[in-house]
């Protein structure tokens, strides 16, 4: 994938214009990245429960809610950190590798992670309390992995960095996460009615499949909506 320059802001239609480009040009790297991650995620839910995220699971209240908290505390900010620093190397004119961009990445995670559940916490309160307030949180925290990941500070400052970049860009944030968010809740609809004819193999193909697309096209959207706004 040639140079792509990053210090230009860019309209919601530009946005996943370069989204769905750079999955064209750069399939291997990004869905690669992605299915890294997802793969063994997907393997240990169905270790935990018998079931893949498609199929139907009989386990109890407090195991699923661990498995949510794992995969939005570990395998969003680390699909998100992968995103994010290889569009960077792109922007820079390099050819990103895979070592290039995992060694990078990993190194910054935990502060990644920590600003994640962090920015969830307060976001799901926001929800239970009134539903207008955690979807501001939401929006106004919408690059905490991706602050943490390029800029290298602690978890309170990717907090703060998120809501710096998003100030006076609320409605801009928004676009972008309702896009990305009907775009993966009718993937896994569409996967979901699928995998009930299949058989149970078929059931974890599928599951890591949309589960590796859906990640890496959400990811890619906050990595190109975190360069957006830093131009702005």
């Amino acid at each position: 994938m040639n140079e792509v320059n990053l210090s230009t802001p860019r309209s919601l239609g530009q946005i996943f214009d370069l989204v769905v480009v750079s999955h064209l040009r750069r399939p291997v790297l990004f869905l690669t990245m992605a299915l890294s991650v997802v793969a063994p995620y997907t393997l240990i839910v169905l270790a935990a429960t018998g079931a893949t995220p498609l199929g139907e699971s009989h386990v109890r209240a407090e195991t699923i809610l661990l498995i949510d908290i794992v995969s939005f505390a570990l395998v969003g900010p680390l699909v998100s950190v992968l995103h994010v620093h290889a569009l960077a190397l792109i922007g820079e004119g390099t050819r990103p590798s895979f070592a290039a961009v995992y060694r990078p990445a990993l190194k910054v995670l935990p502060v990644a992670a920590a600003a994640q559940i962090v920015a969830g916490i307060g976001i799901g309160a926001g929800i239970v309390v009134f539903i207008i307030p955690g979807l501001i949180l939401a929006v106004r925290l919408a690059v905490v992995a991706q602050v943490a990941a390029m800029q290298r500070t602690d978890w309170m400052g990717a907090l703060r960095g998120s809501f710096e970049l998003t100030r006076s860009n609320g409605w801009h944030v928004f676009g972008a996460l309702l896009v990305a968010g009907v775009f993966e809740f009718a993937l896994a609809a569409a996967a979901e009615a699928v995998a009930g004819s299949h058989t149970h193999v078929q059931q974890v193909v599928l599951a890591i499949v949309v589960g590796t697309i859906g990640q890496s096209f959400t990811a890619m959207t906050a990595a190109v909506l975190y360069f957006d706004l830093r131009a702005r």
